[in-house]
């Protein structure tokens, strides 16, 4: 289990972010860790840098509750929150 969920920031197509050119799913902003709720599959309510999960969407492929490596899915091209991967 690697013990975080990855929620990300929704933003517009068209805004400040990386180019939306197919690696990134459109909405899919900077993406954080949280540390999961009691069922181990769920983000609980803030991120490892401080921010609420309560305006975050749970990012597409996390699989919290699954040994991995890295805490985020595999989605080309995401930005990573640097304070939440520092953290994790």
């Amino acid at each position: 289990m690697n013990g975080y969920a990855a929620v990300h920031e929704v933003r517009a197509s068209g805004t400040d972010g990386p180019p939306f050119d197919g690696t990134v799913p459109d909405g899919i902003g900077t993406v954080h860790a949280a540390e999961t709720d009691d069922s181990g599959t769920a983000p609980g309510p803030v991120t490892l840098c401080g921010m609420s999960t309560a305006g975050l969407r749970p990012t597409p492929g996390d699989r919290p509750g699954e040994a991995g490596q890295a805490w985020w899915p595999p989605i080309s091209g995401v930005v990573i929150c640097a304070t939440c991967d520092r953290d994790t």
